[in-house]
């Protein structure tokens, strides 16, 4: 097939166009995204290293189903004073965000598998200090992940998917940390 200058402008256009649309909305999705509490902490030892499975309640409020594939970041607290507190790196996993219904907020639990460290000083040290920002019913903290993902987009016939998508201090303030279960 043959196509114009014109034409082939216009297919570009509209191709550039779709592209920015779409990442726009995915924007906009992710945006209505948030963490509601951590519901527990269950520390393990395998060998010689510590693994955390974190289970944390998200919530959204977007019309549209989303979901993270191949999610991979990095799992840090930051207490008040500034002070951060690395956990440790997830393992690439999917993340399902349910569609809301007429804007209200959606819950959905998920486990996070997160590779903490070497059982070594430094990194009980680090453990012990994420448990007292956590366990402390007075301390006010943010949970920051960053890493990458792929975003997909529910519709009627599938998923659409962004791509690979670079996430930074993605960051959310737990509203209920009082609950949390240490294990």
């Amino acid at each position: 097939m043959r196509y114009s200058i014109l034409q082939m402008a216009v297919i570009l256009i509209l191709y550039l166009f779709a592209l920015q649309t779409g990442y726009a909305l995915s924007i906009d999705i992710v945006d209505k995204l948030d963490i509601k509490a951590i519901k527990s902490i269950k520390i393990k030892q395998n060998e010689n290293n510590f693994r955390a499975e974190v289970i944390v309640q998200f919530s959204t409020s977007a019309k549209t189903a989303l979901k993270f594939k191949n999610a991979n970041f990095d799992l840090t607290f930051k207490d008040g004073n500034g002070k951060e507190i690395y956990l440790g790196n997830t393992q690439p996993a999917e993340i399902l965000f349910p569609a809301s219904q007429e804007g209200s907020e959606k819950f959905t639990e998920e486990m996070l598998d997160v590779n903490v460290g070497k059982n070594e000083a430094q990194t009980i040290a680090r453990l012990l200090l994420m448990f007292n920002l956590i366990g402390n019913p007075d301390s006010e903290f943010e949970m920051i992940l960053s890493g990458t993902t792929e975003i997909g987009i529910k519709a009627k016939r599938g998923w659409l998917y962004q791509g690979e998508v670079k996430i930074e201090n993605f960051i959310f303030y737990p509203t209920i940390q009082r609950e949390v279960l240490f294990k």
